[in-house]
């Protein structure tokens, strides 16, 4: 018989909660589950699940803290509406559904950083002191034995604290975290490697000018171009949205 969308599948890895987390998790996101669907009882989801109690409670706690159900005690479980009720930490949760890495959302991704972080380089060169200049030359100039990638991160990290918002230092790593496995790949690649080597000492230079303007352009440049070869590299078509 043809099992229904909405129903469950029976557990049988380790790891029994991030696996009920996984199956109700997609099937919300996909809308097999709909916002302001009841679920089943927690007693009637572990028969379902084939596990017990207290593995659903885990998974269900962990579900409401990424606001994709709400646990009305006496009332029951409701999917909530993500689109209204989700935060970034809910990004990485929907970049890979089914195991599968969602195009749609890490273009999504791609656009919001850019936006963002070229905004982050120019607050930094008008907000930067004199330790973070000190610091970001010392990571650029000085650590020879640094691996690209984590001087990379920390470039971008030195940048986003020297802006003076604590919140852009918390973006900006919410982004080094979902867009880790495509960096792996864009520094896989020696022109790459070269091209952010060059992008380090221009935008060091444009920040020590507190050249603010200089020190957007300069970020916009070489995001649009590791964009561009990491979705050439995943075999996904580049496209601008259109403003």
């Amino acid at each position: 018989m043809k099992q229904k969308k909405s129903e469950l599948t029976p557990i049988i890895k380790t790891r029994l909660h991030v696996e009920i987390i996984e199956q109700l998790k997609d099937k919300i996101i996909r809308g097999d589950l709909q916002p302001g669907s009841k679920l089943p009882p927690e007693r009637e989801l572990a028969d379902q699940l084939k596990v017990n109690r207290t593995t659903v409670r885990e998974a269900l706690h962990k579900l409401e803290s990424m606001g994709l159900i709400e646990i009305k005690h006496g009332n029951g479980i409701f999917v909530k509406d993500f689109l209204e009720s989700g935060s970034l930490d809910l990004a990485g949760q929907i970049l890979f559904l089914d195991g599968k890495l969602n195009i749609k959302i890490l273009k999504n991704m791609l656009d919001l950083r850019r936006l963002l972080v070229p905004e982050i380089s120019y607050y930094a060169a008008l907000n930067r002191n004199a330790k973070d200049l000190s610091e970001l030359e010392r990571i650029i100039f000085q650590s020879h034995d640094m691996l690209i990638e984590e001087k990379d991160w920390r470039v971008h990290n030195i940048i986003a604290r020297s802006s003076g918002n604590l919140l852009f230092v918390i973006l900006l790593n919410s982004f080094t975290g979902l867009t880790r496995d495509s960096s792996q790949l864009y520094f896989a690649v020696e022109e790459n490697r070269m091209r952010s080597r060059k992008f380090h000492g221009e935008i060091y230079e444009a920040i020590k000018r507190e050249d603010a303007l200089k020190a957007k352009e300069i970020m916009l440049e070489v995001l649009l171009f590791a964009e561009e070869q990491t979705l050439k590299a995943l075999g996904i078509e580049i496209e601008r949205n259109k403003k």
